[in-house]
């Protein structure tokens, strides 16, 4: 077994690794807003609607290429060459499985939502899942030894080049053809760049080398994201079949700009916070104490900044996409309500992971999946507003839920994470959404009204470390953490 390093030297490598993925995000998220606002001015709500119909049903298949045997290969104690080296076949395998599914299902897409167009798009991202199933271990060992740099230099390089293509293409014309690009390159970079970084070349199949434990981790993590991604994505399926691609298209830009910060900051937080987490699994005290500062981190960012966008949903939209665009911000703002839930609930899926649990996380969405799902159809006959305050009254009742169970099954006091993500809520979070708001009161051009409305959310920020001692300590802490990713 690896040995554990000390608690001092684990603490500095989890705060650098949170200060360069950090850092990382913020580049790429630089990048994704360049690329959203010029796309927005470049191509329909229909070039958008059409592509998120066929990814809201293939990206199913993403699940399956990776069968949770990234996060297996990371969560894993010790790890042979051969067992590597086995999970990267397994993974190419079904990645290429994945890939001939999604084309045998093209004409049950193409006849499900009407549209002769969309099985273009099916096949020409097929190989898609071939390229990441390729990736996946080269990507799990890179997070397995900390190597956020590395990660960092694959997820800007292909965000950047496959945002150049898009863009140049969109410019010539090509409508949705553009978005097809950009995936495709992004993963082709990836890829490329990964395998430079690990200079690992894999073998050939070792018989004799089981994966069954992997497959078996794996597999309860894939039933849960099985889950999830239903719950995530039928809101997309069902307007699109429902009201067709252009109110699809507006819906999606609004998602997206959800999705945007979820993914940029509680994805590469999980990069740094498994293998740390996994590593100290054993000791509950250690474990326990760096739960709870990695949800304050969690907190007073991901959540407050879901509240501050909520609260500049208008003007925001108008300076990202443009005036056409303006049926976005109601549902945009909705959402985020909804995300603020999400960022915090963060915390359990790491806690199931690192303690290696994911099978009881399965068997909880099972039952939550189907209230999640019909909370998000039941809004439909209201359209994409109907269907964005069922999308955050599901995702509120289901973070209680998750931390509840998490708790229990995986030995871990979720009272204190609860009482303490409500009170950064109530104490930073909505104060701060509220200051944002009233900065849009002010009759001014919408980049103005958004500058006041940062000003806002500022001002309440200050009120509330000037009010309490606890988030005097609290916002220490997060700075403490902060310095010490920055440093060297």
């Amino acid at each position: 077994m690896a040995a554990v390093p000390p608690q001092q030297s684990l603490g500095k490598a989890a705060a650098r690794g949170t200060g360069m993925t950090l850092a990382t995000q913020a580049v790429r998220v630089l990048l994704q807003l360049c690329s959203v606002v010029l796309l927005a001015r470049l191509l329909t709500p229909q070039d958008f609607g059409r592509i998120a119909m066929v990814v809201s049903v293939i990206g199913v298949a993403d699940l399956l290429r990776d069968a949770g045997l990234s996060s297996a290969a990371v969560q894993a104690k010790t790890l042979s060459g051969a067992e590597r080296t086995n999970l990267f076949w397994a993974n190419l395998g079904l990645g290429v499985t994945a890939a001939a599914a999604t084309a045998a299902c093209e004409p049950l897409i193409v006849r499900g939502y009407g549209d002769p167009a969309l099985g273009a798009i099916v096949f020409s991202l097929c190989g898609v899942f071939v390229i990441s199933g390729a990736n996946t271990q080269f990507r799990a060992d890179l997070t397995r030894n900390l190597r956020f740099g590395s990660l960092a230099l694959s997820d800007v390089g292909s965000q950047a080049a496959g945002i150049v293509v898009a863009i140049a293409l969109a410019v010539a014309g090509a409508g949705f053809w553009a978005i097809v690009a950009q995936q495709v390159v992004s993963a082709v970079v990836q890829l490329s760049v990964n395998i430079w970084s690990t200079r690992w070349v894999p073998g050939w199949w070792q018989r004799g080398v089981p994966l069954r434990h992997f497959f078996r981790f794996g597999g309860g993590l894939l039933g849960t994201q099985a889950i999830y991604y239903a719950t995530r994505n039928v809101d997309n399926v069902a307007l699109g079949a429902y009201l067709g691609a252009t109110e699809l298209g507006i819906y999606s830009r609004a998602y997206q700009l959800l999705m945007m910060p979820l993914n940029m900051i509680n994805a590469p937080m999980t990069n740094v916070a498994l293998p740390v987490l996994s590593r100290v699994q054993h000791d509950d005290e250690v474990f326990a104490s760096y739960l709870a500062r990695v949800q304050l981190v969690a907190c007073y960012l991901t959540a407050t900044l879901f509240a501050v966008a909520a609260g500049v949903s208008e003007p925001l939209v108008t300076v990202l996409f443009g005036e056409r665009w303006h049926e976005v911000a109601p549902i945009f703002a909705v959402l985020a309500v909804g995300g603020l839930f999400r960022a915090v609930s963060q915390i359990a899926y790491w806690i199931y992971l690192a303690r290696g649990v994911p099978g009881a996380q399965f068997r909880l969405y099972l039952v939550t999946g189907p209230f999640v799902i019909a909370a998000i159809l039941a809004g439909l006959p209201w359209g994409s507003i109907g269907v964005s305050i069922g999308h955050s009254i599901a995702y509120a009742a289901l973070w209680v839920i998750t931390l509840v169970h998490v708790g229990r099954v995986a030995k871990v006091e979720s009272r204190p994470l609860l009482l303490n993500a409500l009170r950064v809520m109530c104490m930073v979070s909505v104060p701060c959404g509220v200051g944002a708001w009233l900065g849009t009161l002010v009759p001014a051009p919408a980049f103005v009204q958004l500058v006041l409305g940062g000003c806002g959310a500022l001002l309440a920020l200050g009120g509330a470390w000037v009010l309490s001692r606890k988030v005097r300590s609290d916002t220490a802490l997060v700075i403490g953490f902060a310095r010490r990713a920055a440093s060297r």
